[in-house]
């Protein structure tokens, strides 16, 4: 059972939990699962692998350790990254810490409307709905993803770091630089000076996007 765990893990998109391996072995108690796989992290230790498993997003997943990231960088220099704007850090920075909340609680502390980042991250499977508020109106409450987890290697929104208050590190480009370092992005003074400098085309919304949306929220 250990070897097939061991090819899940490898060939698996995303953290594979124990109730999902449960499915897979169903004869399988949890404690063997477990011990399975500390048995196999102990054998990628004793012979010095460049990969190990890891917990996060609830799950395991085989992956590269964090010293050979550097050169896994070059491989995928050539890439392209679709990066969030500044809107779209902004606004999932404060649901991660603020969640969970209404889009107008966001639009509150940012001082614009939040409806097109909203929607971008939605559509990337950062944020979800995942209730309504009691406030009038029922308006829909925004949190995190697994997926958002999975992305930063974090086990649950426990293990995200402190930070001040989310309303200084929005206007502040030494505190934003600081929360994209905390959260696994490393952002250049050249890309900070791009999302300060750009339009916030993110929150250019057409009055019947606006008025649909309303309608959604009601």
């Amino acid at each position: 059972m250990k070897r097939e765990l061991e090819a899940l893990l490898f060939a698996t998109d995303s953290p594979l939990t124990v109730a999902r391996l449960k499915k897979i072995f169903p004869e399988v108690e949890t404690a063997e699962l477990k011990a399975a796989v500390d048995e196999l992290t102990g054998e990628y230790e004793a012979s010095g692998h460049a990969f190990t498993v890891v917990e996060f997003g609830g799950g395991w997943q085989i992956a590269t350790k964090p010293e050979f990231s550097p050169i896994v960088e070059k491989m995928l220099k050539t890439r392209r990254f679709t990066r969030l704007s500044k809107a779209g850090l902004e606004v999932l920075a404060i649901i991660a810490y603020r969640q969970p909340l209404t889009r107008l609680d966001i639009d509150d502390i940012r001082g614009v409307n939040s409806s097109g980042a909203i929607s971008t991250l939605t559509e990337r499977n950062l944020i979800a709905v995942v209730g309504r508020s009691q406030a009038v109106g029922n308006p829909l409450l925004y949190g995190t993803t697994r997926e958002f987890l999975n992305h930063l290697g974090l086990k649950g929104l426990g293990q995200l770091p402190d930070l001040p208050e989310i309303e200084g590190v929005i206007d502040d480009r030494e505190e934003l630089k600081e929360f994209a370092s905390k959260v696994g992005r490393e952002v250049t003074d050249e890309e900070l000076e791009d999302y300060f400098s750009a339009p916030e085309e993110n929150e250019v919304v057409l009055e019947d996007e606006k008025e649909d949306e309303e309608i959604r929220d009601a």
